[in-house]
């Protein structure tokens, strides 16, 4: 569906079209994949996913565009009015003019109008990108970081109700799980190791590093293979409060590299996340923790994990870089 949004005047003076492309929207889907076609893939597929077909959340493209032609594209992937920022593009003609700036105030005016309530981005730290980034609001989600946050509220509202305690279901990875899991890998945990099967270490965000298991969600479904992945959902407010998943480890052929990673105020279901999970058939099974992150630490050693190895200030605390922290393998035969 889209939907106009009054016309916008460049720095050049010239007056083109505004608009926003709420997914799926097959008249506008090839417009929008050639506009952003130099993203390449996975995002490729990504953005043909939102614009051609239905996954429970609102895919929105925010476009200028004369006579039906885009030339510039700010996006948001929402649930529940909490989304991802991205996919900021201008065609190279067209830049210099003002056109992302004016834009962006558009999507998020409307963000605000349709009572959004966080939304997340990433983007190189201190570039020109990022300092706009800065003047609608949006800041690093720590020191030195190019991941950023906006919040309606305050950060401190918007986490006391997003995560506030209620019922849950497990899941299987799937769409809804993409703009909702934000939160929780960008937020402030004491655990620095989120996610080794998705290099997940740190405040990082899940935009990118989701798109694989989501490949290989939808090829399991359909082959009626076990879930890599499942999320810990909150039914009140959508959020993914659990991740646990695994990953055949990068290097050593037959080993298995398992996960689990909760909200501060729920990893008292961790146990139960971790086993939920169908492992594969494995030499061996590896599991990663940082000193501080306790209660993984009992998770794992009550599912028979035996920890066989401490790497020594092997993992930085934030993007600063200034203190690290020592690592702990643990394995299970």
């Amino acid at each position: 569906m889209f939907q106009s949004m009054g016309k916008v005047t460049l720095k050049t003076g010239e007056s083109v079209q505004a608009g926003v492309v709420v997914g799926p929207d097959l008249d506008w889907a090839e417009r929008i994949e050639k506009l952003l076609h130099h993203k390449g893939d996975p995002w490729n597929w990504q953005n043909s996913q939102m614009l051609r077909s239905e996954h429970g959340i609102e895919a929105r493209f925010y476009v200028l565009h004369r006579a039906g032609v885009p030339f510039a594209n700010i996006s948001t992937f929402e649930l529940a009015e909490v989304g991802l920022f991205g996919h900021v593009w201008t065609v190279p003609g067209d830049r210099q003019k003002g056109a992302s700036s004016r834009l962006m105030s558009i999507q998020m005016e409307d963000f605000r109008a349709r009572g959004g309530k966080a939304l997340f981005l990433g983007t190189e730290y201190g570039s020109v990108a990022y300092r706009m980034y800065r003047r609608f609001g949006f800041h690093s989600v720590e020191a030195q970081s190019g991941y950023m946050e906006w919040y309606a509220t305050s950060k401190r509202t918007f986490n006391n109700t997003y995560f506030a305690a209620g019922t849950t279901e497990l899941q299987a990875l799937k769409w809804s799980h993409w703009p909702s899991s934000e939160a929780l890998f960008l937020g402030d945990d004491a655990c620095v190791v989120r996610s080794a099967p998705l290099r997940l270490i740190g405040r990082h965000s899940v935009e990118g590093a989701f798109l694989g298991p989501l490949q290989d969600a939808e090829a399991r479904l359909a082959t009626d293979k076990p879930p890599r992945f499942k999320a810990l959902c909150s039914r009140d407010t959508m959020a993914v409060v659990g991740l646990v998943g695994w990953g055949w480890h990068p290097l050593w052929e037959g080993v298995c590299l398992v996960d689990v990673f909760c909200h501060s105020d729920y990893w008292d279901r961790g146990q139960e996340l971790l086993t939920s999970l169908s492992l594969p058939e494995a030499r061996r099974y590896i599991a990663y923790t940082d000193v501080g992150c306790d209660h993984k630490r009992e998770i794992l050693l009550k599912a028979g994990f035996e920890q066989t190895m401490v790497l020594k200030g092997w993992v930085a605390e934030s993007q600063t870089q200034t203190s690290f922290r020592d690592v702990v393998i643990y394995e299970r035969r």
